[in-house]
């Protein structure tokens, strides 16, 4: 067993952070090993003149770190994995990766755009053509904002140098990796970086990107542990600490991308992540041949149930909108309760929870459940802050980094005794369901929220064992618990995705 191993990175702050994680993770599975670290500048670092936007800049940021990990046995290299190159160099490669930071990207933007109802250009600084292909695709729906285009402004160095830029310059907006932003506020590091990151995020609106329409540069998020190929006792020792799925999930990303040529210079973005043991990918973008890439799907599952499909789409539910709307819905005005609220998280599960037009305090982070209810929360005038993508409430969380607290949550939602949560606000109420007269000689059912289920199974019991379906989120959860048979019930992306793969 090795008895020293020197980590190499680059200096910056969040690459110094990265790579005492991995050392962490090491020296909780091996006590005795020393760990040295060694911080030194890139070719990528030094010259700021560089495009990093190019089809030759992958290697920028790792190709001097790799020399130094080929030349030594007992050297390894901590990397951002999206920075590190899709082909090999035929010497060292990337063997191990720990957990994965929040994939997504943050869009933050000057508060002061607020006041204005259009404007003819938005200022956005981001060198990355992925990002500005997709700002320039679906921006304009997600804030309540008319204008004409998005001039880009290239933007080069570490999160701190990129937030000073955009605070210090004539810009309307900045695009950064929500990981970069999240792991150096649960740092101990340097308290003028998080400061300046803390105050921008307080004083100006940002938005969390989802994944479904902006997936990221394959390796966002991710760390890749970089060792000599020669060095199989190293490579052993990682083996140990490599987080299995998130490193076939990040070779699947290069994998794709590199049938499209690779690089940073590309404008399409891969994302491939779990969710109730099921694998999602997501990717956006255009080729060099101008092809527009656009899919958001499952693509694995730990049992074959598409293949074991039978089911007719004239005999499962609902079959049309009007099967969906089984309930007669009640509006409630909430404005009062709503406008005494401060400093929380409100999450937004329908657009119908906002038709009333509550006015909410401007300490209020407004995330929706789905990327519908966003875009209609901005068709009504609302800043909203991000959305669950249809992937459930625990999402939520993944905000209290940004934020550096536990805010409460509360839920616009409907009225429902049963486990009713004290936060909840109800805006409205679902009364008097009403099923079609052949509802027990369907096959196969999709649920929108576990109350519908209920609803129906009071009313005819003998569906309960019959095949059952529903969204990625809080629904799925507590269907889990409430059907017996677990393989009876199967979740989806959404409703249209169910509804494709009937027979």
């Amino acid at each position: 067993m090795k008895e020293h191993i020197k980590i190499i990175s680059r200096r910056s702050t969040l690459a110094k952070i990265q790579a005492k994680l991995v050392g962490n993770t090491i020296k909780s599975k091996y006590p005795k090993i020393k760990i040295e670290y060694s911080w030194i500048k890139t070719i990528g670092d030094i010259d700021q003149k560089l495009d990093i936007s190019s089809g030759s800049s992958m290697g920028l940021f790792t190709s001097d770190i790799s020399k130094k990990v080929i030349s030594s046995d007992n050297n390894i290299a901590v990397h951002s994995w999206k920075d590190y190159p899709i082909l090999e160099n035929g010497y060292s490669n990337i063997y191990a990766t720990i957990n994965r930071a929040d994939m997504r990207d943050i869009l933050i933007l000057k508060d002061s755009l607020k006041n204005l109802k259009n404007i003819r250009t938005i200022k956005i600084m981001t060198s990355s053509p992925r990002r500005r292909y997709a700002l320039n695709t679906h921006l304009k729906n997600l804030i309540p904002l008319q204008f004409k285009n998005i001039e880009f402004h290239d933007l080069r160095g570490n999160i701190n140098t990129r937030i000073e830029k955009f605070l210090n310059n004539d810009v309307d907006g900045v695009v950064v990796a929500k990981a970069a932003l999240d792991r150096i506020l649960n740092s101990d590091c340097n308290d003028t970086i998080k400061n300046n990151i803390n105050t921008c995020l307080r004083k100006h609106h940002w938005m969390v990107l989802p994944l479904s329409l902006f997936p990221t540069a394959p390796g966002q998020g991710a760390i890749g542990v970089e060792v000599n190929n020669k060095n199989l006792e190293m490579i052993d020792i990682l083996k140990t600490i490599n987080v299995i799925d998130i490193f076939k999930n990040v070779k699947k990303e290069k994998e794709i991308m590199s049938k499209y040529g690779g690089g940073c210079s590309q404008k399409i973005g891969i994302s491939i992540w779990k969710k109730n043991n099921i694998t999602i990918q997501s990717i956006n973008g255009k080729t060099d041949a101008n092809k527009v890439l656009q899919s958001f799907e499952i693509t694995e599952r730990p049992i074959k149930v598409l293949e074991d499909k039978t089911t007719k789409k004239e005999n499962a539910f609902p079959t049309n909108k009007k099967e969906q709307n089984i309930f007669t819905r009640i509006n409630k005005n909430k404005n009062n309760q709503i406008s005494k609220i401060d400093n929380a998280i409100i999450y937004i599960t329908r657009k119908n929870t906002l038709i009333k037009k509550p006015r909410f305090n401007a300490s209020c982070i407004l995330w929706t459940s789905g990327i519908k209810s966003w875009k209609a929360s901005c068709r009504s005038g609302y800043w909203i802050h991000g959305s669950s993508d249809s992937m459930g409430e625990s999402d939520i969380e993944s905000l209290f980094s940004l934020i550096q607290r536990k805010n409460k949550i509360i839920k616009l939602t409907f009225q429902n005794n049963k486990n009713e949560n004290s936060n909840d606000i109800n805006t409205y109420e679902l009364k008097d369901p009403i099923f079609p007269n052949d509802i027990e000689n369907r096959e196969e059912f999709y649920w929108m929220s576990s109350f519908a289920y209920e609803a129906a199974i009071n009313k005819f019991p003998s569906i309960k064992n019959k095949k059952h379906a529903c969204g990625m989120g809080n629904t799925y959860d507590k269907l889990l618990s409430l059907i017996n048979n677990k393989t009876n019930l199967t979740c989806y992306l959404d409703y249209k995705s169910w509804k494709k793969n009937l027979k």
